[in-house]
């Protein structure tokens, strides 16, 4: 398939905003567990026929009977592997890219606590990787940001016609991302997304059109509004919900 993608899949989180003392890749909603919900999802865009989920070191047996169990059923048509997380995000990627054998085409990062990406938002990723070598998929940040200083007084307020809010997938072609963690091998540094690592590296990163569904699931609050837009969608409700 000609843009078909290999995607890594961090779930290692312990979930402790969402107070659950379990990974909460585990946590249900509707009735199928979040990281089920997003293999799901991957299956439905038509783009995925790899995926490399990355778990914690205690947790490679549970995901693996998880992921047989749900399979064959709501994504038979996605190859599997599950890699062990590390200390931190950038460290379960790095070990989930160890496992990815593509010598070329594209690899995506994406959040196995964000289930309502869906297919539109892959491929406008995809598009913008394709044009330059990096994307990620992002929203326009609908509040004013300000930024404080360590006493808490406000030190400067961004313009926010030009902040955007970052979310995954962020797509990249292969050697790319591989490049990027030779890069943070060679100069260690804390990031928080992987595209960060693309741009220390010097590559460009071009930004996408995300969605805001595209939610990532950490607070207990994210679980209610998943399970909002889940009823939603099942209801056959094709657009964003309401405050776009």
């Amino acid at each position: 398939m000609k843009d078909s993608l290999t995607v890594i899949v961090p779930a290692a989180g312990v979930g402790k905003r969402l107070g659950l003392g379990k990974n909460k890749a585990f946590a249900c909603i509707g009735g199928m567990p979040l990281l089920i919900l997003c293999m799901k999802m991957l299956a439905e865009t038509g783009l995925v026929r790899n995926a490399v989920v990355v778990v914690g070191a205690g947790e490679v047996s549970e995901t693996e009977a998880l992921i047989n169990r749900y399979q064959p059923e709501h994504f038979a048509t996605i190859e599997w592997k599950v890699a062990v997380g590390g200390k931190e995000r950038q460290d379960s990627v790095a070990n989930g890219l160890a496992l990815v054998t593509d010598t070329e085409g594209y690899v995506a990062v994406h959040d196995g606590a964000r289930p309502f990406a869906g297919r539109d938002v892959f491929l406008r990723t995809l598009e913008k990787a394709r044009q330059c070598g990096s994307a990620i998929a992002a929203v326009p940040v609908k509040n004013t940001i300000k930024v404080t200083d360590s006493d808490g007084y406000v030190v400067s307020t961004l313009e926010r016609s030009s902040l955007c809010a970052v979310q995954t997938p962020q797509i990249f072609e292969v050697n790319i991302l591989r490049k990027a963690y030779a890069y943070l091998k060679e100069h260690p540094f804390a990031v928080t997304d992987d595209a960060s690592l693309a741009e220390a590296a010097g590559y460009p990163v071009a930004v996408a059109e995300g969605s805001y569904e595209n939610i990532k699931v950490t607070t207990p609050e994210d679980l209610l509004l998943a399970e909002e837009i889940l009823r939603k969608r099942r209801v056959g409700g094709a657009g964003e919900l309401p405050g776009k």
